[in-house]
């Protein structure tokens, strides 16, 4: 969310708020990461079931499983995660008020709403054409950017916001769950959590590979369609929302979505 008020705070306090999220956020997302490979592995069998009849799986759990527990252990228990997380967040939360001033105009929102799909649309781009699992990270992190940014806008005319942030969410859900799956294909492949039997892993990794097949094909579609427009295309519609929005609220009239003008 950081990225929609980033013209108005300056670059400077942008990226030392930034990373002071993502160090805070860093330990936390070891345990989720170490419990969605099991949610992931449980996932696939179940997508899958009707190809697994003759196999369990269950020492490829299990050895998950025990890593989720030793995840928690460390991070949580030795490391006292949450307590140090809260702190960091209450000591920023005190620091809110000091990011910015923004004028209630559109130019306030409007280029960074035009910045934030901008980046989404190029890096949709840059992962169609070379779908590497960096590539459609990247490509899954801007799609979420422009959803907080088209949630934030939700009163200008919240049934067509929900519209355009539901597929913004459901791309990002479909590259995350495509992520996910390369987690546990790269954790398979290196052992790192001592996987045994050696057929049980290929079999997933044929899985996997078809799964992920699935997903990218679907986000791809959903893209295509979604980015069809340029940034200042895209941005134009909802700059009339907002005005007729603004205008209103200020005559003092119901908060009731109507459509902006043509």
């Amino acid at each position: 969310m950081l990225r929609l008020v980033r013209p108005a705070i300056g670059n400077a306090p942008y990226r030392a708020e930034n990373i002071c999220f993502r160090d805070v956020a860093r330990p936390l997302t070891e345990v989720r990461d170490a419990k969605i490979l099991v949610e992931t592995l449980d996932g696939l069998i179940e997508h899958f079931k009707e190809h697994v009849k003759d196999r369990s799986f269950d020492d490829v759990r299990k050895a998950l499983q025990a890593n989720l527990r030793a995840v928690r252990k460390r991070v949580l228990e030795e490391q006292d995660a949450f307590a140090v997380t809260s702190e960091v967040l209450r000591r920023a939360r005190a620091r809110v008020k000091d990011w910015a001033d923004v004028p209630n105009r559109w130019a306030s929102l409007g280029r960074g709403l035009e910045d934030v799909y901008r980046r989404a649309r190029d890096a949709f781009e840059n992962a169609a054409a070379d779908p590497t699992v960096e590539k459609l990270h990247e490509w899954r992190k801007q799609a979420k950017y422009l959803r907080y940014q088209l949630e934030i806008l939700r009163p200008l005319w919240p049934e067509r916001m929900e519209e355009l942030a539901g597929e913004a969410d459901r791309m990002g859900e479909l590259l995350g769950d495509d992520h996910d799956q390369a987690v546990l294909r790269q954790t398979l492949t290196g052992d790192e959590t001592g996987t045994g039997d050696e057929g049980d892993r290929e079999a997933l990794l044929a899985l996997i590979d078809r799964r992920r097949s699935e997903l990218q094909q679907e986000a791809r579609v959903l893209g295509g369609r979604f980015f069809v427009d340029r940034p200042r295309e895209f941005a134009r519609p909802l700059k009339r929302y907002w005005k007729a929005w603004r205008s209103r609220t200020a005559a003092g009239q119901p908060d009731e979505p109507q459509p902006a003008p043509a």
